[in-house]
């Protein structure tokens, strides 16, 4: 297929979204003392694959002491980057067009941390052992990997509505995108037909709903690369044993509250065997959770413990936002209400010592804290030291953020030099803050630059007809906006 490369997609640019996981401070408060990074000193950090580079410019923006690398072969991604690291000023940011063997042998340092998100899953079996290169020889000993990667069994059951999509991509006419297309429309016919795949796989049918309403650049890397492949963990794991590599955390705090809540589950279900073969533990969580995507940390041998620092904790939501019950992973979590709602209300004033904040919660404050992470309502927050600098580059990438949001729907979040890391902001709210960086309403100014493009924000799903309801349905947003959403910017540093 055209715009195919070594079965990646490059025709068709892949998303600008920002990921969570990708930040370096949730991964070393993940893996306390066996953290290869320390706030205040100097890092080397790699993403390969890294997309349209959004989420590794603005780690690089919100840490100026560490050095950020990465790696995309397709040359419109690396110019983005190139973008965005030029337009905000990052010199700590450096980015290349080479494929993973050949960026293995250019002049690279020793990396704490090398992060992949969904490229494993992405490429073939040659990629997948160049990359254990590239792991065996410039990860520093004691080194993390972040991984993130579609996993078996929880994918199983989508495997042949990929596959018929796929081959009818193969066999069709015009672009990438009307191929994409073309092979959903077969997929609904079939669910139409009543096919037998759809009548006993009914949870297919939610899925190809869902897909239904993903954008054209997130199917075309998600499912229509030639090379596609969900693992086991336990192969993973035996792949990455040859670059010294062993689990040491999951990279989510919701992952890791349901990993402690399945303890028992995984011992009743593999007895001995669980117990004794922390690798085939794993295997039985993903067949107990069907999760289709897991995010992992592995560590290098040869890391040295280091002195635990105290943890101090910033607010990502508004006490608002608390729900009483959720299922931020696979399983629902009762939430301590009233101290994880006092915790957050403390909070908004800005980031406390976890001492500070167990001491005004009361017995419940482990509990409320570990939920509220599991909720991502709390983060790591940095030390006071090194904040201004810290500050500059922030300021700089959000400047260029808020200017392209007058353009363009894309790279959802701010940098935060409170937490070193990004804190999630749509395009209108984007526009509001646009607005009240020059002195202008808020809502007038998202108004304007809306109607001015031709566009409109929906209503329950709907577009909006008329200006005059555009108009208000801005303000309304702009109300809920300026409660919940701008205290929480202004305390992690993302407005001025």
């Amino acid at each position: 297929m055209r715009g195919w490369t070594d079965g990646y997609v490059t025709e068709i640019g892949y998303t600008y979204s920002f990921h969570a996981e990708l930040q370096p401070w949730p991964l070393a408060d993940a893996l306390g003392a066996r953290s290869p990074i320390q706030p205040g000193q100097p890092f080397d950090y790699c993403e390969l694959g890294f997309g349209q580079g959004f989420s590794l410019a603005l780690l690089a923006a919100a840490n100026p002491r560490g050095r950020f690398w990465g790696n995309d072969i397709n040359p419109d991604h690396v110019a983005h980057a190139r973008w965005l690291a030029d337009g905000a000023g990052l010199p700590n940011l450096t980015v290349s067009p080479l494929g993973f063997a050949d960026y293995a042998d250019t002049d690279l340092p020793s990396f704490d941390i090398v992060a992949l998100h969904g490229v494993w899953s992405w490429v073939g079996p040659q990629q997948r052992t160049e990359i254990v290169a590239f792991l065996d020889r410039h990860l520093k000993p004691g080194g993390v990997v972040y991984l993130g990667y579609n996993v078996l069994p929880g994918w199983a059951q989508y495997l042949p509505l990929r596959e018929v999509m796929l081959s009818s991509a193969r066999r069709g006419q015009g672009s990438l995108a009307d191929r994409i297309a073309g092979s959903l429309a077969l997929a609904e016919r079939l669910r139409t037909q009543e096919a037998g795949y759809f009548r006993v796989n009914p949870t297919v049918s939610t899925r190809l709903d869902a897909l239904l309403e993903r954008p054209v650049d997130y199917l075309a890397h998600e499912y229509f690369n030639e090379n596609w492949h969900p693992t086991y963990f336990t192969d993973l794991a035996a792949a990455l044993a040859p670059a010294g590599l062993h689990l040491a955390a999951q990279a989510r705090a919701a992952d890791r509250w349901e990993e402690e809540a399945l303890k028992e589950a995984i011992l009743t279900v593999g007895g001995k065997g669980a117990a004794d073969d922390p690798e085939f533990a794993e295997l039985l969580r993903d067949f107990l959770t069907n999760r289709p995507f897991r995010r992992d940390l592995f560590i290098a041998k040869g890391g040295v413990e280091r002195r635990a620092l105290e943890r101090s904790w910033a607010a990502l939501g508004h006490p608002r936002d608390l729900p009483r019950r959720a299922t931020p992973a696979t399983l629902p979590i009762e939430v301590p209400y009233d101290a994880a709602h006092a915790a957050l209300t403390a909070l908004q004033a800005g980031p406390m010592t976890h001492a500070a904040l167990l001491a005004c919660l009361g017995d419940q404050g482990p509990a409320a804290l570990a939920v509220l992470a599991a909720l991502d309502l709390v983060a790591p927050a940095l030390p006071e030291e090194g904040l201004a600098d810290r500050r500059e580059g922030c300021d700089r990438l959000n400047g260029l953020l808020l200017a392209d949001a007058a353009i363009a729907d894309r790279m959802p979040a701010l940098a935060s030099p409170v937490t070193g890391g990004g804190i999630a902001v749509d395009r209108v709210g984007k526009l509001f803050l646009a607005g009240l960086a020059v002195g202008a309403d808020p809502v007038l100014h998202a108004f304007e630059t809306l109607e001015t493009a031709g566009q409109r924000v929906l209503r329950d799903g709907k577009p909006i007809t008329t200006a005059q309801r555009h108009k208000v349905e801005l303000g309304e947003r702009w109300e809920s906006f300026a409660k919940r959403r701008l205290p929480v910017l202004h305390a992690l540093g993302a407005v001025p």
